[in-house]
């Protein structure tokens, strides 16, 4: 029997899908170990430590900011919710202004 010809833009599809279909080896699973509450009881101090001494790590990399710069973010934070609150104190009157009226009619 002779080969037949592909086509060149089947070509990739062909192997593509040879890969595909070839057995592949699924690597092993370890096998579920049965959890045992004496060890999870046991490691629990170990554990918590290993969170706190990791947040004290962190934290010692942190930039703080100066007193100075702390006291400007403040500042900014306080007038921009004053700011907000205002607006919203506003939209909320003129609302309320349109639903009296609308009662009324």
């Amino acid at each position: 029997m002779a080969k037949r010809k592909v086509s060149r833009k089947y070509k990739k599809k062909a192997m593509m899908e040879r890969q595909l279909t070839r057995d592949r080896k699924m690597p092993p699973q370890k096998p579920k170990q049965k959890f045992n509450l004496w060890t999870f009881l046991k490691n629990i101090p170990k554990n918590v430590s290993g969170f706190f001494r990791g947040v004290i790590h962190e934290l010692k990399r942190v930039t703080w900011p100066s007193r100075k710069a702390l006291f400007t973010y403040t500042i900014v934070v306080i007038v921009t919710v004053i700011i907000f609150a205002v607006i919203l104190g506003v939209y909320d009157f003129i609302f309320l202004q349109v639903v009296d009226l609308l009662a009324k009619i």
